[in-house]
Formats: C-alpha cells, structure tokens, sequence
C-alpha cells in the first residue's frame, strides 16, 4: 500500500508528561534549546512556549528570561518539583494534567475495563477528559470507542458526543481526486484526473494503490492526490490527506 504523508516532526502533538520529562533532563545537562527541540521533533518557538508551564506563573516573563529562570532553579533545587507547578499552570487555564501516573492509572482502567464514570472519579476528572486522553495515548480511536468499551452513564455528555460521532461517522464519505490518471478532460488540454467516492477510508485507499501500480505500468509521472472525508452539511469539515506520489515501478515478467 502507498504511504499517506506524514506531518513533519511533532509540532502540533499533544505534550505528555514524558515530553516534559524529557525536557526538564535536558536542561539539568544544559543542553542548547535548539538540540533539546531537535530531540522532542518540535520547533524552538514551541518549546520555548512550554517553558511558561514549568515556572510558577509571576516568576519572569519572555522566553529568555524563563529559560534562564528555570535552569537556575534545576541547578539550585535538584528536586524542584515541576510536575506541581505544571498542575497548576494547567488548572490555571481549566486545562487538566496528566502525570504518568495517572497515565499509568488510566491504562489499567482500559485493561480492567472500568465503567468510565468511575474511571473518571477516582482519578478526579470529567468523563470526556478521560475518554480524550486515551485517544490521545492510542488505546482508543474517538470517544465513541471508548464508550464502546468502557461504557457511559446514559444521557451523560459523553454519551451523546459518542452517538453523535457515530452518528457522524455512518454518514461520512471518503473522496478520492486523483491527478494524472482515468478521464482525459478536453477542458484541462486532455489532462487526466480520476474522481470516485468510497464508504470507508480502505476501500479508497486500496483505490488509489490500484491507480499508482497503473500508473506505474504506464510510465506514468507522479500522481497528485487528495482523499478526503466528507458528510453533507459539513462543508470541508473532516480528514484530509494530500500527496505528490511516484507511481511504483512496473514489475517485468
């Protein structure tokens, strides 16, 4: 199958507790904050936006001075406690913290299949909190696999957004455009372009493979993709993948 592209780096990733680990252990060694970035796959500016998360709140101000602020600390304070001040900061912003122990918490509730409510209780967060988080950590694909599994206090908010991304999910269609193969259009001086729908993102993707491997066997230059999600009503709302993908080369014989 062909690869979809992948976003480059991190950049635009959720920041997990590890992440802030990781950086406060490169700082305790000094490392240069473009090296500590290049090893997190975020941008310099990302990095130094997390900063602010790791300093009591009327410490300093600017990215310098907060770099500075805190490498002082870890170089003074070897068990500063970080991990409260983050807890705060977030609080702060009505923004919840995950340690890696509630990571670790919520990991053996997905095991042990806790009810979700009570899942949410004792690790004192709302219910969609949790169910966001386990997306987040790859142990469920949308909230509504998380209620599927865990279950839901009926009528909750949680348990609507699942039947409404159900809902959304059984009417949502896959568009595949694909430049550079199927119908010659006079219009475009005979360039070609292939346009179909599909009701699920592999039987798209397996579409546009049997277009590449064509292609290949045609010599054909590289294709330019999209294949799209789409429900009526939603405009240009939902997933969206784009690439310029040389076809595979043709297998003699």
């Amino acid at each position: 199958m062909s690869e979809l592209p992948q976003a480059g780096g991190r950049e635009h990733e959720y920041w997990f507790d590890s992440d802030y680990a990781q950086l406060i252990e490169a700082l305790r060694q000094g490392d240069d904050l473009a090296d500590i970035a290049a090893e997190l796959q975020r941008s310099v500016r990302a990095v130094e936006g997390r900063l602010r998360y790791l300093i009591p709140a009327d410490a300093v101000r600017g990215a310098r001075a907060r770099e500075d602020w805190l490498r002082a600390k870890l170089a003074e304070e070897p068990d500063y406690d970080w991990r409260a001040v983050a807890l705060r900061n977030y609080a702060a912003e009505e923004r919840r913290y995950w340690a890696a122990t509630d990571e670790r918490e919520l990991i053996a509730g997905w095991r042990r299949r806790t009810f979700l409510p009570a899942l949410a209780e004792g690790l004192r967060a709302s219910d969609f909190q949790v169910a966001r988080h386990l997306c987040r950590l790859g142990l469920a694909a949308s909230v509504t696999d998380v209620v599927e599994h865990l279950g839901a206090a009926p009528g909750s908010t949680t348990e609507i957004r699942a039947r409404m991304h159900a809902d959304r999910a059984a009417a949502a269609v896959w568009v595949l455009v694909v430049d550079g193969a199927g119908t010659r259009i006079p219009l475009f001086d005979g360039q070609r372009r292939h346009i179909s729908l599909h009701a699920g993102f592999d039987d798209a993707q397996r579409r546009l493979d049997q277009l590449l491997r064509q292609a290949g066997r045609h010599h054909r230059d590289e294709l330019r993709w999209s294949l799209a999600e789409r429900t009526i009503g939603e405009d240009a709302h939902g997933a969206t993948h784009h690439d310029l993908t040389p076809p595979p080369p043709a297998v003699a014989g």
